[in-house]
């Protein structure tokens, strides 16, 4: 029993790890929300620009 701060070190190493990587998952989420929402944006305006009868090709 006189280890047991090791324990709750690494128990709390562990806890500060995971809230660590969920908040910079969460960030980078939001990055690539607003990239996708720009890109629908600029390929919205890439459709109107076409002549009728022609549709965008992605890829």
């Amino acid at each position: 029993m006189d280890n047991l701060h090791y324990l709750f070190a690494a128990f709390a190493a562990v806890w500060i790890v995971l809230f660590t990587y969920l908040v910079r998952l969460n960030r980078r989420t939001e990055e690539l929300g607003r990239q996708l929402a720009e890109l629908e944006l600029q390929l919205g305006n890439k459709e109107g620009d076409l002549p009728d009868g022609q549709e965008a090709r992605v890829g």
